[in-house]
């Protein structure tokens, strides 16, 4: 079975709340129907002081379609730890995963814009000691090792809601494995998830690793001439490229470009793709191990007509193949 997953991060170039209100509703609208269809996952993020209507609360993002949902899984990727309140935030997601019986994944990371912690009033220079701190609360709440201060009743995952430590540096993995938690890289870093697994071999934990295969698939979008679409509807997937891009100078994840300028450069660098389904599915089929099909149907505020058709080739014609 393919792991299907349908990112959403709500933002568009106008950041306009009435069309942001569409883009919610669309969202919402995609991923209830793609459950039923066989669509497994939405994947949601946190960002702040974008201008654009960037998805600022992950958790409560994806607290709107899991109570749509029943089955369907929501994965935070990621919230910023160091600018959360560590009861609020534990309380939050035990919330969650109390309604949603265990459907919440929550990724937890530093971030790296400056302007989001200073909107928040935070000090970027202490993040990673805020981030130690963070979880030390959290895991404390959850465990119910106050019962005095009644924070938290309990939870419905046990021992505690899913949690994953994400980032990119040997630092990341120190922390995970010195919080027994599991590791998400933000890329393909062997490296690192074999430092990761070493210091769990040295705790007697056992290693958990998420991380992207060898082979970037991009973001994908299904459409029946690629061509034309790229010609109609790529200004939506530049914009992102190129706000996102502007964002870091070097490769904080997978999906960052930095210095992108062009639709040319943006097709060339794989991260987002125009397919047809018949090319989707040959790819899958030729690959072994093909990893998460990640879709971004409403990319820079793409179409909620055009968002529809692509997860709908997706539904209707590439998974029954693939089956």
């Amino acid at each position: 079975m393919v792991l299907t997953v349908l990112r959403f991060n709500f933002a568009s170039p106008q950041g306009e709340p009435r069309t942001q209100s569409g883009i919610l509703s669309a969202a919402l609208e995609l991923a209830q129907w793609g459950e039923s269809r066989g669509i497994t996952t939405v994947s949601v993020d946190e960002h702040h002081a974008t201008g654009h209507g960037w998805s600022c609360n992950p958790i409560m993002a994806a607290s709107m379609f899991l109570a749509r949902t029943t089955t369907l899984i929501a994965s935070v990727d990621c919230a910023l730890g160091p600018l959360w309140n560590p009861v609020r935030l534990a309380e939050d997601i035990a919330l969650v995963d109390n309604m949603s019986r265990g459907r919440l994944h929550t990724t937890v990371g530093l971030g790296y814009r400056t302007v989001e912690y200073d909107a928040l009033a935070v000090d970027f220079g202490r993040r990673g000691e805020l981030m130690d701190g963070l979880i030390e609360r959290m895991l404390s709440v959850w465990s119910g090792g106050d019962p005095d201060s009644g924070i938290c009743t309990g939870t419905w995952t046990r021992p505690h809601p899913p949690l994953y430590i994400g980032g990119g540096a040997r630092a990341t993995a120190r922390r995970a494995a010195r919080f027994r938690l599991p590791l998400s890289l933000a890329d393909h870093l062997p490296d690192i998830a074999d430092y990761y697994r070493e210091l769990c071999s040295d705790v007697g934990l056992t290693p958990f690793v998420i991380m992207p295969g060898p082979i970037n698939r991009g973001m994908i979008y299904l459409h029946e001439d690629p061509d034309r679409a790229w010609a109609e509807l790529g200004e939506h997937i530049l914009w992102e490229a190129v706000t996102y891009g502007e964002w870091a100078t070097d490769h904080r994840s997978l999906m960052h470009l930095p210095g992108v300028r062009t639709l040319d450069e943006v097709k060339a660098s794989g991260r987002y793709r125009f397919l047809t389904p018949e090319q989707l599915i040959a790819e899958v089929r030729e690959s072994e191990h093909y990893g998460p099909l990640v879709m971004h149907p409403l990319v820079g505020g793409m179409p909620v007509d055009e968002a529809w058709q692509s997860v709908q080739l997706l539904t209707d014609v590439v998974l029954p193949a693939l089956d």
